[in-house]
């Protein structure tokens, strides 16, 4: 029987893998993914699944793989309050021959906020820079406009292009794989979009060059057609292997799975904005649409995270893979507050909210989830509809792909729906990026789709961004958190544990943030 790998003491100290011998016969990886990038521009669409694609081809300045290390910037150093210097990587050249230069850092920092149509933007990465200063090819130094004390958080979000390529190149050129010229581990070679993405090792890479001559990524979505992949050798490692198949990965001595914790926590969207939802959406018991939106009742919220019993929703949806949380970041990041209690099951308070707030029958909502990209999402919404439907308002269930989801999403054209956040560093993160008005201009809220907004936590998060003071930054975090929770317009459910599936001769070390990446997979020995 195979021993099931779980590396939670990996994920909290960021170990690398390292000598591993390399048999002969492994020069090819392939890769199963469950969801295919919805671009490979690797600045068009803040996703997880796109930001893990295109760190096979780019490099970030500072990489954060459970923790940080240096990448295309070797050091940074915060020479006062607002001022910040970055020592560059010497004699590190793109695909192409060129060499990398803080221009491109400069061109790849102006373009984040200006890229058109961006669906979910990387501006709030980049929002506390002021300005920029070249001290000469391989020196920059940052200004900003407050005190940023998780700058070098913020700086390892994205990944840098080329100015030489990318000043003329439009998203539409990185589809068709002319501007995918970075500094990576890997080369883009060519790609089937939402299918197949073929990539070739960078034997010139200032990291060392990789084991895998080749890497093929397969977008396989369906869970048991990955496991089942794996099982016949057609792939050597599957991300997002579902609770119910690790024994059967475990028991067979071909494969071997690994496990760990996630900075990404699932919750519930609601609108909270609008006045009247579409009739579509929200009806009354006879079907008719309803006046005013049930949402903007603060009572009706809270009846909904009261029916969730969310110990039983972990343990029969997800098969044990997630952790209770009242926060909308996991236990250990700094703004956790453990003082915020977990939310009680009570179905019967639940429904006497409702009768209070002017719903003694109930009423009627569609409920929408993207199928791809929350792992057990079908299991998930499926006990949300039944145990709102309990208390009174019945459920109706719509899914679709999460390419079709997100953009639905991003134009409001839904009221109560399921996502998920993985938090990059603290709880500022997650909360300017969820829970702040949207201001698109400046980086706040771009992915509040429920379009919660609270004026003290605005301020709040703003504060807790620029206070280098550690504990008052936790503290100001915790309010702002404690806030949120307590008006729930966005209601927490829980946090992710991930696992992937590999034959037997190779090794993965999981990330917090879930990405599947080629340079995480070694040679077993």
């Amino acid at each position: 029987m195979r021993r099931r790998v779980t590396t939670l003491a990996l994920a909290l100290t960021g170990t690398a893998l390292t000598g591993f011998a390399l048999p002969a016969q492994a020069a090819e990886l392939t890769i199963g993914y469950a969801q295919a990038p919805t671009s490979i521009d690797p600045h068009f669409h803040n996703s997880g699944t796109n930001s893990a694609f295109a760190r096979h081809v780019f490099d970030p300045l500072i990489i954060n793989e459970n923790g940080l290390r240096p990448g295309l910037a070797e050091s940074w150093t915060a020479v006062s309050d607002t001022e910040w210097e970055l020592t560059l990587r010497q004699g590190v050249t793109f695909h192409d021959g060129s060499p990398f230069t803080a221009a491109d850092v400069v061109f790849t920092i102006e373009r984040l906020p200006n890229v058109p149509d961006s669906p979910s933007s990387f501006a709030a990465s980049v929002q506390a820079i002021e300005s920029l200063e070249v001290v000469d090819d391989h020196t920059l130094r940052l200004t900003t406009a407050a005190p940023a004390p998780t700058l070098p958080n913020s700086l390892s979000e994205f990944v840098i292009i080329s100015d030489e390529v990318g000043t003329d190149a439009a998203t539409a050129d990185y589809t068709t794989g002319e501007a995918m010229v970075g500094t990576g581990p890997y080369r883009f070679v060519s790609s089937r979009a939402s299918e197949l993405y073929e990539l070739a090792r960078n034997d010139d890479y200032w990291g060392g060059a990789e084991p895998w001559e080749t890497v093929e990524i397969r977008v396989i979505e369906s869970a048991p057609a990955r496991v089942a992949a794996l099982l016949a050798g057609d792939v050597d490692l599957v991300e997002r292997v579902p609770a119910q198949d690790v024994p059967r990965l475990e028991e067979d001595e071909a494969t071997a799975t690994f496990s760990g914790p996630t900075n990404r926590v699932v919750f519930v969207s609601l609108d909270v904005e609008r006045e009247a939802v579409q009739a579509d959406y929200a009806r009354d018991t006879n079907g008719e649409p309803l006046a005013t939106n049930p949402m903007l009742d603060r009572r009706v919220r809270q009846a909904l995270s009261m029916a969730i019993p969310r110990d039983a929703l972990i343990d029969r949806a997800l098969g044990g893979d997630g952790v209770e949380t009242s926060n909308l970041v996991p236990p250990g990041f700094l703004g956790y507050d453990d003082s915020i209690a977990m939310p009680a099951y009570d179905p019967e308070g639940a429904a006497a909210l409702l009768a209070e707030a002017g719903y003694p029958d109930g009423f009627q909502i569609t409920f929408h989830a993207s199928t791809d990209r929350i792992a057990y999402a079908p299991e998930v919404v499926q006990v949300l509809a039944q145990v709102w439907t309990r208390i009174g308002v019945e459920t109706a269930l719509e899914t679709m792909p999460h390419s079709v989801y997100i953009p639905k999403t991003n134009d409001f054209e839904y009221a109560y729906m399921l996502h998920s956040w993985g938090t990059a560093s603290d709880a500022g993160y997650t909360l300017n990026g969820i829970a702040v008005t949207r201001d698109a201009e400046n980086g706040r809220g771009p992915s509040n789709r429920g379009r919660y907004s609270n004026p003290e936590v605005d301020a709040l998060v703003a504060e807790a961004q620029t206070t280098l003071d550690a504990e008052r930054r936790e503290a100001l975090l915790h309010e702002a958190m404690g806030i949120v929770v307590a008006d729930y317009g966005i209601i927490p459910l829980y946090a992710q544990k991930s696992t992937w599936g590999a034959r037997s001769d190779i090794a993965y070390e999981p990330l917090v943030s879930q990405f599947t990446l080629a340079s995480r997979v070694r040679p077993a020995n």
